[in-house]
């Protein structure tokens, strides 16, 4: 698939970037060193040797065996007159046999040859489901921590501004301008934006330690989104092309056909139990006292036919294994079906999660903007005596609320369109850099905490 060689041309990317890490930086080191990918890469690895374990049952099977026996003890035989003679026996039997057997007639070893076929494209399918599932976890927790950094930022501004209001309210209260009730209005406000940063750093440090978990790793510095922010049309534009492109290509749907091709061929390798076997069989043999008739013989042949075996009974078990894979037939049918519909419904949701996030997007631009006007209005009508400190605090919080809900909006928007080229198979390294060019600025991963300097890391806290 186009996402298995895209992506794949990343995977000689190195260490962490000195500068601040971007997604394309992200997933180059996930690709490296991240663990969840390693592991996915050896599971495929082992997986290509199916199709070889498979057609290895068709192929001529040599085998040697040797053995060395020493024997002693006793023999009694009768004579001519019917007496009983003993004789010592002391002697060595050795021997070895090569042995070449190749099927002739084999159904359950063909079964068993197009099985292993099956379960390679099936290991590939799979690779591409945990590719496609990787770029989109990695850039779900990338997102999530520049969230939680920004979050802080806001919160931080919001808290200084609220911090700014409390004095200007008890100093109008000193001077006799004000009320207890401004001041604690204010206060109150402060006090929750306070716990608002503080909820905000606790997210940081999971979301931090979720991308590390992936990574292995962590940059001092990560990109964030730049101001700019286009919103192109999606290609193909209707939700009928991404559904039956999905239909066809998505690497679940097409992991859950594989394994139903499985389960079929596990059927008819069952029911070859009820089959003859011809195998060509040839073999050389040379022993030396292989047995008390043969003592002090050395024996060398060489034989060369065919073996016949017709299973009579088997005690019910052949049967019942092929109802066994028959019922496990029908269970992969019910759980490609089952995927196909989570698929196209992954697929409708995504597609239209772009649509409306967009037209989000610029309604909470526009939000952004009459927040701050609202915001400078009613600073203006407090000094004016049209407004209330209540209306201060209320442009304040919807402030910081459109702000935050903005860049949540344009973090979802990108997210959605990864998953979307994900529901039909195609995302890969050009996808992941479309996103990459929307983030520009650095913020670092240690931000300080307090309004005065700087905190110490997250970790030593």
């Amino acid at each position: 698939m186009r996402a298995r060689m895209a992506i794949a041309g990343l995977f000689g990317a190195v260490a962490l970037p000195a500068a601040a890490m971007d997604l394309s930086d992200a997933w180059g080191v996930y690709q490296t060193q991240g663990p969840t990918y390693l592991a996915s890469v050896h599971e495929r690895q082992a997986g290509q040797e199916y199709k070889e374990l498979g057609k290895a049952g068709l192929l001529p099977n040599i085998s040697s065996t040797a053995y060395w026996k020493r024997v002693d003890g006793t023999s009694e035989q009768d004579n001519v007159l019917g007496n009983s003679v003993e004789s010592d026996l002391e002697y060595d039997s050795k021997g070895a046999v090569v042995e070449l057997r190749q099927p002739l007639f084999n159904k359950q070893r063909m079964a068993e040859y197009r099985q292993g076929k099956q379960r390679t494209l099936f290991s590939d399918a799979v690779f591409d489901v945990k590719t496609q599932e990787s770029a989109v976890s990695l850039a779900s927790r990338y997102f999530a921590v520049l969230l939680a950094l920004e979050t802080i930022d806001l919160a931080k501004v919001k808290l200084n501004n609220l911090e700014n209001q409390v004095k200007s309210a008890k100093r109008r209260y000193e001077l006799g301008d004000g009320t207890v009730i401004d001041v604690d209005q204010a206060s109150a406000r402060r006090d929750l934006a306070q716990a608002e940063l503080i909820e905000a750093e606790d997210n940081l440090l999971v979301a931090r330690r979720l991308l590390q978990e992936l990574l292995g790793v962590l940059p001092e510095e990560m990109s964030t989104l730049r101001t700019e922010f286009p919103t192109p049309p999606l290609e193909p534009p209707t939700l009928q092309d991404w559904i039956s492109d999905a239909r066809a290509n998505n690497p679940t749907i097409i992991a859950r056909s594989r394994s139903l091709d499985i389960a079929d061929q596990e059927v008819d390798r069952a029911k070859a139990g009820h089959w003859p076997t011809l195998d060509f069989v040839a073999a050389y043999n040379d022993t030396e006292s292989d047995s008390v008739s043969t003592q002090n013989q050395t024996n060398k042949y060489g034989s060369v036919g065919v073996e016949f075996r017709m299973p009579i009974f088997t005690g019910g078990a052949t049967s019942a294994q092929v109802r066994q894979a028959s019922a496990n037939r029908e269970l992969a049918n019910d759980q490609l079906n089952s995927s196909r519909e989570e698929v196209l419904s992954g697929t409708t949701r995504e597609f239209r999660g772009v649509q409306s996030g967009e037209q989000r997007v610029r309604a909470l631009e526009t939000a952004v903007v009459s927040s701050e006007r609202a915001q400078e209005s009613a600073r203006k009508g407090f000094q004016a005596g049209t407004s209330t400190n209540l209306d201060i605090l209320n442009a304040e919080e919807q402030a910081f609320i459109a702000r935050r809900d903005l860049l949540e909006a344009k973090l979802r928007y990108l997210l959605s369109r990864l998953r979307l080229a994900a529901s039909v198979g195609s995302l890969g390294e050009d996808d992941i850099q479309q996103a990459n060019e929307y983030l520009g600025p650095s913020l670092p991963m240690h931000p300080s905490v307090d309004l005065g300097g700087e905190a110490p890391p997250m970790e030593d806290r």
